[in-house]
């Protein structure tokens, strides 16, 4: 499995430049990559449902509860399993629900139970489909930055694309694909 550091070399290699020896090396790509590289990480774990960053937890009611609007207020996961994104919420009564302020607001009473993208900071964890989609990402990111060229960062956009395209497309054929049930919007569209 690839290393953080290898990861970001492999970015780099991508735009033509030299590979760095750790994210803290004085040059101006491992400045950029030691700023940028967890919060781009965790944006792209959060634009979708990766397999290996999915998580499910059955959540107890917080001891505050909302204002107004909702009965129940739930705390997201934190550590070790910090909730990136809310991907799905038991909800066989579709109760409204939403996040607010790191919690999931709504009527459902307790165990709430969710599936979540989680913060996987341990690289030997990543999908390699996701190693290389996110190489092409942070490429995309660093790209004009590092080159100073438009070109070579709409080159990286096209490839960043693609390989999420590629690696979302085998991600979800792993397991029972999941099927579009009816809800209120649906049928009040037939």
């Amino acid at each position: 499995m690839a290393s953080d550091i290898e990861i970001a070399n492999f970015a780099l290699s991508k735009l033509g430049e030299r590979s760095i020896t750790a994210f803290t090396d004085d040059s101006p790509q491992a400045r950029l990559v030691n700023l940028t590289y967890s919060n781009l990480r965790d944006a792209l774990l959060r634009e979708h449902a990766w397999n290996f960053a999915m998580r499910r937890a059955s959540l107890a009611a917080s001891g505050t509860t909302p204002d107004w609007g909702y009965s129940y207020a739930y705390d997201l996961p934190s550590d070790p399993d910090f909730c990136l994104r809310v991907w799905s919420v038991d909800n066989p009564y579709e109760y409204e629900w939403k996040v607010e302020a790191r919690q999931v607001v709504t009527d459902l009473g307790a165990p709430l139970k969710i599936r979540y993208i989680s913060r996987v900071a341990d690289s030997a964890q990543f999908d390699p489909m996701f190693v290389d989609t996110m190489a092409a990402y942070l490429a995309a990111e660093w790209a004009e930055k590092i080159t100073g060229t438009a070109s070579m960062r709409q080159q990286m956009v096209e490839l960043y694309v693609a390989k999420l395209t590629q690696a979302r497309s085998s991600d979800g054929q792993e397991g029972t694909p999941e099927t579009l049930e009816a809800n209120l919007w649906i049928n009040a569209r037939a």
